[in-house]
């Protein structure tokens, strides 16, 4: 269920924005803190005592959350986790505004991109200039292919360079670099 409009959600932007709308609402009504936020059983707490109709509503298809893989409302059983609730705050933390901006959502691939790789993920900035980038990109290069390419690029430049300390516009100017690399437009 659309938590906007009540609908079943479904297609990549239906369910971009649900995403968006829930993650937006957690921060804003219960706001965790950072210690509740850490722990995986905040929640697994939320998503099987508060919220398991959100996530039904998510995934329709299945009715029954036992249906649905474990770490969607459980969290890290093994390897990445993937709690529902989890992944919507922690998108809307580092993107909220800039998800606000673009017309065309971020899909779950797209969101993975922007945030899995460790050494880019703790730089807020520099996702959210990436994720800007993503979000004006016109080019021949699918969007995923392009953001995959871009965020690659960019965590390449993790290595050598210390890029907390860039300047917003020296971050841009980093990004839309990458950004020309990777689209081919040198």
């Amino acid at each position: 269920m659309d938590l906007m409009t009540g609908r079943g959600v479904g297609t990549i932007s239906e369910n971009s924005t649900h995403s968006m709308y829930l993650g937006q609402a957690i921060e804003e009504v219960i706001h965790p803190s950072p210690s509740d936020a850490a722990h995986d059983g905040a929640w697994s707490f939320l998503s099987l005592m508060l919220f398991p109709d959100v996530l039904a509503a998510r995934w329709p298809a299945s009715s029954d959350l036992s249906e649905l893989a474990r770490d969607r409302w459980i969290g890290n059983q093994v390897g990445r986790d993937r709690n529902y609730l989890k992944l919507a705050w922690r998108r809307w933390q580092v993107l909220g505004q800039v998800m606000t901006e673009t017309q065309d959502p971020f899909g779950e691939d797209e969101f993975g991109a922007l945030l899995e790789r460790s050494a880019v993920a703790r730089n807020t900035r520099l996702v959210q200039c990436a994720a800007r980038e993503v979000a004006s990109y016109g080019g021949d290069l699918g969007r995923m292919d392009f953001t995959r390419g871009l965020m690659r690029g960019l965590t390449a430049l993790t290595g050598p360079l210390q890029l907390d300390i860039l300047s917003d516009r020296e971050l841009v100017e980093l990004v839309r670099d990458t950004a020309r690399k990777v689209d081919g437009r040198r």
